[in-house]
This record gives structure tokens, C-alpha cells and sequence, in this order.
């Protein structure tokens, strides 16, 4: 079953508990295991990171844990992947070839939308 969570109700963004492939449907539960819906993976979204629960236009803030945690920095569409290839964290500023080789190390290569 592919799963992820919401922690908060205004979260932008959920949290994949599991490698969910593109064209996946995962089911979406709150922090309290409450089941709230489904999303259609538009890429590959590894466990542990981030899919997008909205369209997220550029410069709009991503919120996760209740929180902001970065800025968008291209829009993200509903089911994309949310890293640092699209979003600009608001703390450090992470060199572009930093984030190449986070996303290479990670296996992601989001022209295809898939893990490599």
C-alpha cells in the first residue's frame, strides 16, 4: 500500500512512508492515522520525501508541520515532487551544483519524473 502524511492541516506538502512510483495512488492520512484522501504521483517520489497536495505557484511558501519551510522557486504541480531542485530553503542557500549532486545521489532525475 503506498501511504503518506499530512502533519498539519494547513501542509502544503505530505511526507511519503514509502517509495511511491509515478502513476502511483497513494493514499494521504493525517498525523493521527486518520485516512483523508488519495494522490496521483506525477513522479517518482522516494520515502521520506515530499509530494506536492496542491499546485504551488512560484514564490509561494511550502508548509510542512504546520511551518514554512522553503520557497518555490518554479511551480510544482499537485503530485510532483517537492526537493531541493524547486524550492529554496529559506535558511541556507544551497549552491546549484550542491543540489545537482543531492538529486543524483538521491537517484532522481526529475525531467523523466522517475527514480534512475
Amino acid at each position: 500500500m503506498k501511504r503518506a502524511i499530512k502533519m498539519s492541516a494547513n501542509d502544503t506538502v505530505a511526507t511519503a512512508l514509502v517509495d511511491i512510483r509515478k502513476g502511483d495512488d497513494a493514499d494521504l492520512y493525517t498525523s493521527e492515522n486518520i485516512p483523508i484522501g488519495k494522490i496521483a504521483a506525477l513522479q517518482e517520489i522516494p520515502f521520506g520525501n515530499k509530494i506536492a497536495l496542491y499546485d504551488i505557484d512560484a514564490g509561494e511558501r511550502i508548509i510542512k508541520y504546520g511551518a514554512v519551510i522553503g520557497e518555490c522557486t518554479h511551480r510544482i504541480r499537485k503530485g510532483e515532487l517537492v526537493h531541493v531542485h524547486n524550492v529554496k530553503s529559506l535558511a541556507v542557500d544551497i549552491p546549484p551544483s550542491f543540489k545537482k549532486e543531492i538529486m543524483r545521489q538521491m537517484n532522481i532525475d526529475v525531467r523523466e519524473g522517475r527514480l534512475r
